[in-house]
């Protein structure tokens, strides 16, 4: 059986890990880094990941970054 807490804890250190590196590729291209910018291209790297989980993690971070006052994740902060 799998361990809920150890889940919710890795799953929210994937979801900022996710965001870091759609903020690095977006540097990378020399694009601004804004909401707009950002959730478009977590959009775009979700539309190329073929593990369903981790396309669910980028839709997670696009809320967290969209709509943060939503989300309660457990990361200070985001409530």
């Amino acid at each position: 059986m799998k361990d809920r807490a150890y889940e919710s804890t890795s799953s929210e250190d994937e979801v900022c890990c996710i965001i870091g590196q759609a903020v690095i590729e977006l540097s990378d291209e020399h694009q601004p880094v804004n909401k707009s910018t950002l959730s478009l291209k977590l959009l775009a790297m979700a539309d190329r990941d073929k593990d369903d989980e981790r396309v669910l993690l980028y839709w997670i971070a696009r809320k967290a970054i969209t709509k943060p006052h939503q989300l309660n994740i457990g990361v200070q902060g985001w409530r």
